[in-house]
């Protein structure tokens, strides 16, 4: 870095000459072993107007200081302005761009605190990160993420994300949103990993849903409520589901369900109430008992158990 503001400090005390000249991007230099994306740049190749070729030449002031500075990424083929100071052609830089293909801007506070910003045509990313230590080489530094912004625009879509992450860099706290999606996801720390705790969930892709689903310590479901126009379902698990819309309310758990229609139907063990009773009343409307006289009649009051059966079909199903 020293290298650089000692060659700002002579262009402005000692009026270096600047050469500046059109040129066309021809190849954009990335780097094999990267600290971010494959696809970061610092350097390109370009071949002026006359046909002479310039390599290497500077997309921003200090090319091996990677976590700080402004980065902007021409397109290839694209047209530039290159400025070579002294006629030394390590020493040139582009000055002036006609197409980009991504901007980075990377801002640093200490030796700990880091900032980044990328942009591209249909893409924003934002990341606050902590640096965390080196490789085990000690050349690389390792980072661990505490909040991160993204916007996609790629697809049919557009898709906003919002990311928070704990002192260890796990992520706590997620938020997606489209046009129309909305899901909150929040997580607790078990062992090493990150599970989901808590989602929330609006969707009207198809029809207007919002559901709600609280998992256990190793995000296994526990209890879920779905709501769209037409019901009301909540779900425990291992226990009741209960399922409510206009034209009934039913309660289920295993075998059992409970149901409220225009009739009520109660069933347990796949037998059915209103049958039982029915069976009931059918084998009393035939009662007959031994006595010393020999068998008895029919009850003489069969038409109870008539009436008793209508009733039943009017209250039961």
């Amino acid at each position: 870095m020293g290298e650089i503001t000692n060659l700002i400090k002579e262009i402005a005390t000692k009026n270096k000459v600047i050469e500046t000249f059109a040129a066309k991007v021809i190849k954009i230099n990335t780097e094999e072993k990267t600290l971010h994306d494959a696809d970061d740049a610092y350097t390109v190749d370009v071949m002026r107007a006359d046909g002479a070729i310039i390599k290497n030449v500077r997309l921003k002031a200090d090319i091996q200081t990677k976590e700080e500075g402004i980065i902007i990424i021409p397109k290839k083929d694209s047209w530039v302005l290159a400025s070579i100071i002294e006629n030394v052609e390590t020493r040139a830089f582009i000055s002036q761009f006609s197409e980009i293909e991504r901007i980075i801007t990377r801002i640093k506070k200490g030796d700990k605190h880091y900032f980044e910003i990328e942009t591209l045509p249909s893409q924003f990313n934002m990341l606050f990160k902590e640096k965390e230590g080196e490789n085990s080489n000690g050349t690389t530094p390792t980072y661990k993420k505490r909040a991160q912004f993204e916007f996609d625009g790629t697809n049919e879509q557009p898709k906003l994300t919002t990311s928070f992450f704990d002192k260890d860099g796990k992520e706590i706290s997620k938020t997606t949103q489209s046009g129309t999606l909305h899901q909150t996801v929040l997580s607790t720390i078990n062992g090493s990993d990150s599970k989901a705790r808590i989602s929330c969930t609006l969707d009207t892709a198809s029809a207007p849903t919002v559901t709600l689903q609280i998992n256990d310590s190793d995000a296994n479901e526990k209890q879920k409520i779905v709501i769209d126009e037409s019901h009301t379902e909540i779900k425990v698990k291992d226990g009741y589901t209960a399922e409510v819309s206009k034209e009934k309310a039913c309660f289920k758990k295993d075998q059992l369900t409970f149901q409220m229609e225009k009739k009520f139907k109660m069933e347990a063990e796949g037998k059915n109430l209103k049958t039982e009773l029915e069976n009931v009343l059918k084998a009393l409307e035939k009662l007959t008992v031994t006595t010393p006289m020999g068998p008895s009649g029919i009850p003489i009051n069969v038409a109870d158990f008539t009436n008793a059966k209508m009733n039943l079909n009017q209250i039961l199903e």
